[in-house]
C-alpha cells in the first residue's frame, strides 16, 4: 500500500516543471490579453475617427445628387468613397428617417458574419454626418464600420500567441532538463544513497559533487554524516560482538559457556535430522579438582582448567564445539557424521591428553585425570534433554568406577 502511494506521488521534477509551465502560461496569457485589449481599443479609436471622416466625405459627395434627386449618382458616389475603406454599410436617410439610398459591402458566409460581429463589437454605433441646405438638415449619412483590419490584427495576435506558447513549451522543456540535471538528479542520488544505507547498510556509499552550491553543500554534509554513521555503526558492531562473546564465552578458558551450549545443542539436533546422520555429546568432569583448589589455591585450580580447555581444543575436529558448563565440568558436541569407533577414539585421545603433568603457577607439577561420559543422537535418545541425562549418567558411572579403583 505504501509503495503504491509513493509511486502515485509526483516527483520533484514534475512539480517544478508544472509550476514553471503554469507560471509561464499565465504570464504569456496575461501579456497576450493585455496587448489584444490595448490593440482593440486603439483600433476602435482609429476606426471611430476614420468612420467620421468617411461619413463627412460621403455627405459632401452625395449632397449634389440628393439636391437633384439622382439616387443612382448618390449610390455611385457612396461606392466610390466606401468601397476602398473598411466600411460595412452606408445609408442615407431624409429628415423624417426614410431610407433614400443604401450600400452594403457584398459578402456572405461564416467569415462575413464573423466580420460583422467584430465590427459591431469595435464600433457598435455608426458614424453620422448631416447634409445641410442652408441651416436646415435635409438628410443624414450613417456609416457602419467593417472588421477587415481588426480581423488581421486578431489573426496576427493569435499567431503571435501560438508562437509564444511554442516557445514557452521549448523553454519549459529546456528548463526542466536543466533542473533535472542540476537539482533533481543530485537529490535523487542522495535519496538512493540514503536508501542503500538504511536498507542494505552500505556505509561505503557516497554522494557525488554537484554544480549548484546549495545542493553540493547538502551532499558534503550528508557524506560527513555518513562518515560519522559508519564509525558509529562500526563501534556498535564491535561492542555487540564483545557483548555477545561475554554472554556466550567462558571468561577463564575462552570456551563456550552453558548459555552457548544450550543454543548449540538444538541447532545440532536440527542439522542431524536434516542430514540423517548422528552426533555425540561428551560430558567431562575433572577428578580431584577440589583437592587441587584446597591444597594449592584457586589460582592453581584456574591454571589447571585453562590447560585442560586447551587440551580439549586440540582433539576437536572441524565442526566440533567445546564448552565449560561451570566449575570443573566440560562438554563437547561432536558434529554429525560420527561413527562409534570414531567416538571411542576421541574419548581415548582426550584421556591420553591428560597423561602429561600440568605446571602450576608455583612451579609444581600435578597429574590430572578426567571422568568422561558420552551419548549418541538418536541411538541413545531422540530427545535432547534425555540425551543430556544419558551423557551425564555415563560420566558419573565413569567417575564411580575411578572411585572404586581409589582415584578421586
Amino acid at each position: 500500500m505504501r509503495a503504491s502511494t509513493r509511486s502515485a506521488m509526483p516527483t520533484l521534477r514534475q512539480v517544478l516543471a508544472r509550476g514553471h509551465m503554469r507560471l509561464i502560461l499565465v504570464a504569456v496569457l496575461m501579456a497576450s490579453v493585455t496587448l489584444m485589449a490595448t490593440g482593440v481599443l486603439v483600433i476602435r479609436g482609429y476606426a471611430d475617427r476614420n468612420l467620421a471622416l468617411i461619413a463627412r466625405t460621403v455627405a459632401y459627395t452625395v449632397e449634389p445628387a440628393l439636391v437633384f434627386e439622382d439616387m443612382d449618382a448618390a449610390r455611385r458616389g457612396m461606392v466610390a468613397v466606401a468601397a476602398s475603406e473598411s466600411v460595412h454599410r452606408v445609408d442615407v436617410r431624409d429628415a423624417r428617417g426614410r431610407m433614400l439610398v443604401e450600400w452594403r459591402r457584398p459578402g456572405d458566409g461564416m467569415m462575413a458574419a464573423v466580420e460583422r460581429g467584430l465590427a459591431e463589437l469595435v464600433a457598435p454605433s455608426p458614424a453620422v454626418a448631416d447634409i445641410l441646405r442652408g441651416h436646415q438638415r435635409v438628410a443624414q449619412v450613417r456609416v457602419y464600420g467593417g472588421a477587415d483590419g481588426l480581423g488581421r490584427f486578431i489573426l496576427s495576435g493569435l499567431a503571435t500567441g501560438l508562437a509564444c506558447l511554442v516557445l514557452t513549451l521549448v523553454a519549459t522543456w529546456t528548463l526542466s532538463r536543466r533542473l533535472q540535471r542540476d537539482v533533481t538528479d543530485p537529490l535523487g542520488k542522495i535519496a538512493d544513497v540514503a536508501h542503500a544505507v538504511r536498507a542494505d547498510r552500505q556505509f561505503d556509499r557516497r554522494v557525488p559533487t554537484s554544480d549548484i552550491q546549495e545542493v553540493d553543500q547538502l551532499g558534503r554534509d550528508f557524506n560527513a554524516l555518513l562518515d560519522e554513521l559508519r564509525d558509529w555503526h562500526k563501534g556498535i558492531v564491535t561492542q555487540n560482538r564483545m557483548l555477545e562473546r561475554q554472554a556466550t564465552r567462558d571468561a577463564l578458558t575462552g570456551l563456550g559457556n552453558r548459555a552457548m551450549f544450550e543454543q548449540a545443542l538444538p541447532a545440532t539436533v536440527e542439522r542431524s535430522n536434516a542430514e540423517g546422520r548422528s552426533f555425540a555429546i561428551i560430558y567431562i568432569d575433572v577428578n580431584r579438582f577440589k583437592q587441587v583448589n584446597d591444597t594449592h589455591g584457586h589460582d592453581a585450580g584456574d591454571a589447571m582448567l585453562i590447560v585442560i580447555a586447551a587440551r580439549l581444543r586440540a582433539v576437536l575436529r572441524p565442526g566440533d564445539q567445546a564448552f565449560r558448563l561451570g566449575g570443573d565440568e566440560f562438554a563437547l558436541i561432536l558434529a554429525p557424521g560420527l561413527s562409534a569407533p570414531e567416538l571411542a577414539a576421541i574419548k581415548l585421545h582426550i584421556a591420553d591428553g591428560m597423561a602429561q603433568p600440568i605446571m602450576l603457577p608455583n612451579g609444581e607439577r600435578i597429574e590430572a585425570s578426567l571422568s568422561i561420559g558420552s551419548a549418541c543422537y538418536p541411538e541413545d535418545s531422540a530427545d535432547a534433554r534425555d540425551l543430556l541425562r544419558h551423557a551425564d549418567a555415563a560420566m558419573y558411572a565413569a567417575k564411580a568406577g575411578r572411585v572404586a579403583n581409589g582415584d578421586r
